[in-house]
């Protein structure tokens, strides 16, 4: 496969969960660690872990981990993914950009997308609760564009534009995410 580079955002104030949910134990693992598992079993390279609101303590949990500091963190998931974009290796074709706080998606789901980035090799997205979004795999092409972000709607724009060039596979899972304390206690609190 060519060389697809994993990021995960991780960054966020978490403001509506009211602290860093990204260390709520599921499984006895950490949500981020969970992430990072599910693309280390795909054979994929490290992920480059986007940090920001709760680095320091992301970074005393994981020291083990590849954090990386966005001190702009505040101007959003966009301008996280611009930093994360930055951070890519010269020899990056496409970055898998993932969210940590995305518990239900799995390896196999991942796996779907990676399998139609081989085939088409454009932008590949998740599709759920009737719109397209992350997971997905965006190409070298269009890293450009994804530097230039700097709002909370990260590639939101891009993945709903219905002239873009976009490949959406069905991900439900994708639907699930850790947004306040409800969505814990109705997900996996342990």
């Amino acid at each position: 496969m060519q060389h697809v580079q994993p990021i995960i955002l991780a960054a966020g104030a978490a403001n509506r969960f009211g602290a860093c949910k990204l260390l709520l134990r599921y499984r006895n693992k950490s949500l981020l660690q969970h992430c990072v598992d599910t693309a280390a079993s795909l054979q994929l390279p490290e992920p480059i872990i986007v940090s920001g609101a709760w680095h320091r303590q992301l970074e005393e949990t994981h020291p083990q981990l590849d954090l990386r500091e966005h001190r702009g963190w505040r101007g959003g998931m966009g301008s996280s993914l611009a930093f994360g974009i930055r951070q890519l290796p010269a020899q990056c074709e496409a970055a898998l950009v993932l969210l940590a706080d995305q518990l239900a998606v799995s390896g196999a789901d991942i796996a779907c997308l990676l399998e139609e980035w081989r085939k088409h090799r454009r932008i590949v997205c998740s599709f759920y609760a009737g719109r397209r979004g992350v997971p997905a795999i965006f190409p070298r092409r269009v890293f450009h564009h994804l530097e230039g972000l700097d709002n909370d709607r990260g590639a939101r724009g891009l993945l709903r534009d219905q002239q873009a060039d976009v490949v959406s596979v069905p991900i439900a899972n994708g639907a699930i995410d850790i947004d306040t304390p409800e969505d814990w206690q109705a997900y996996g609190e342990e």
